[in-house]
């Protein structure tokens, strides 16, 4: 699955567990609430292969899965840029000291589960937005390549 695929099949899952919260009146933090990965896995075991295996994308105590990605990650599955001849799909724009990165298929992708930024309540608070793909609009880039 492409990355641009994956963020469009997310929304749109997004999208559908939200309206329904709507539809149950519930607030701005009942909502946040309702994202908690224990919850996530119970009631939406759909909305993260992960949740299959109750595993979690992050080692964190606490992980609310409300963004899911991070307003911060930059894709485009054409490339965004060339490094030391090496393709690069994906980077932090924030350049997270606990972002690191691994090689699939010869090509170069950010790796942030040691990064715990869009999981915890307060940034979910501060950027939140019903409309996921509103949160994530400076996710899809375009190639420097």
């Amino acid at each position: 699955m492409s990355y641009f695929s994956w963020f469009v099949e997310h929304d749109q899952k997004h999208h559908h567990i939200i309206q329904k919260l709507k539809e149950q009146g519930l607030s701005q933090n009942e909502i946040i609430h309702y994202f908690i990965f224990e919850n996530m896995v119970e009631k939406e075991p759909d909305f993260c292969l992960l949740y299959t295996n109750k595993q979690k994308c992050h080692n964190l105590k606490y992980l609310n899965c409300y963004m899911c990605a991070c307003p911060y990650f930059r894709f485009n599955d054409e490339g965004i840029e060339e490094k030391e001849g090496v393709l690069v799909k994906s980077l932090c724009s924030i350049n997270s000291k606990k972002a690191s990165r691994f090689m699939y298929e010869g090509v170069e992708h950010l790796d942030c589960s040691k990064c715990s930024v869009p999981h915890t309540k307060a940034f979910i608070q501060k950027h939140f937005d019903e409309a996921w793909h509103k949160i994530m609009k400076d996710c899809v880039t375009f190639p420097k390549v």
